[in-house]
């Protein structure tokens, strides 16, 4: 019996150790709640930074855009400045405070001309000077002279070689603009627009001229990459086709203007004065401007091509 009773307090003896001992190691090496909280907590705050991070707005961004009449704008019908204005309203929604713009688009410029002006104006240099964005078109009244001037001869080996000349003399038109506007600017982006074939819907079928303004527009390309943070926005596609880009054409080629070589002077007026365009980016004012839609298009590869590049403009002022 005393053995038993023996037995049983060394049994409990045992047991209370043992409850000691898986206590203190229970204690020791689980996670301690009292700091879930706290970890809770902090991942709430670090989720709050983030979404504030994301909705971060500078205080102002500064847009100049430089150009011929696309960055004038004409053919948008509200008049306040085709794409230029509509990259204002999207840089206020999504970026900034406030953003100023200067428009300096001037209608019928060459690239030469554009480059006279930024050299000559007092008020284009300074603002360059101080702007956090530079957008150009620039190119497409170059190209649209020597096609107007040899309009009926465009598959002829003479154009052909007319073209080259006038490719090259672009080449170190553009190079000397874009190298004065990033000597004024070494820190802002440029952004560089394409040209495009405002006659593709009219002479589809009329495959040099496509040629020519692809040859054009890589010109300008290889030009953007001679410099640091210049950048070319690619529209060519979209506006010269229009609503059939991406889409069977054959309809479009079937009642298309079969023979530009042999049409008249008078003939291609009558074709160009319709009062409905074909294109429907394209304003049936001139057929040659971007309409409000083209315009908003634009607006929208101007827009996606800067966010590829965001750190070069929007940083915390």
């Amino acid at each position: 019996m005393k053995k038993m009773l023996g037995f049983c307090k060394y049994l409990v003896f045992v047991l209370a150790l043992s409850a000691v001992f898986f206590g203190l190691f229970y204690l020791l090496a689980r996670p301690h709640d009292f700091d879930a909280p706290n970890t809770a907590q902090n991942k709430i705050n670090q989720k709050k930074e983030q979404q504030a991070k994301k909705k971060t707005k500078l205080n102002q961004i500064k847009v100049v855009g430089l150009g011929d009449s696309l960055t004038y704008g004409v053919g948008d019908t509200s008049g306040r400045g085709g794409y230029v204005y509509l990259l204002q309203q999207k840089l206020l929604k999504h970026d900034a405070k406030k953003v100023a713009v200067s428009n300096f688009g001037k209608t019928g410029d060459t690239t030469t001309e554009i480059q006279t002006r930024l050299n000559n104006q007092t008020e284009i240099r300074q603002r360059l000077k101080n702007a956090d964005v530079i957008t150009i078109t620039a190119g497409g009244n170059d190209l649209m002279h020597v096609l107007q001037d040899n309009f009926q001869t465009l598959s002829s080996n003479q154009f052909s070689a007319s073209m080259k000349r006038a490719r090259d003399n672009y080449a170190l038109h553009m190079t000397n603009l874009l190298k004065d506007v990033r000597a004024l600017n070494d820190q802002a982006p440029i952004f560089l627009f394409s040209v495009y074939n405002p006659f593709y819907v009219y002479f589809p079928q009329v495959s040099a001229m496509q040629e020519y303004t692809a040859q054009w527009n890589q010109t300008a390309k290889v030009q953007t990459k001679q410099l640091d943070s210049v950048y070319f926005v690619p529209i060519d596609q979209q506006l010269s086709q229009g609503q059939y880009y991406g889409r069977s054409k054959k309809k479009l080629l079937r009642e298309a203007n079969a023979d530009l070589g042999s049409a008249a002077d008078s003939d291609l007026e009558k074709i160009l004065s319709d009062s409905k365009e074909k294109n429907s980016y394209l304003s049936p004012a001139d057929h040659f401007h971007p309409n409000d839609r083209g315009y908003r298009f634009m607006t929208e590869k101007l827009y996606a091509e800067m966010l590829q590049h965001k750190d070069t403009w929007f940083k915390e002022r």
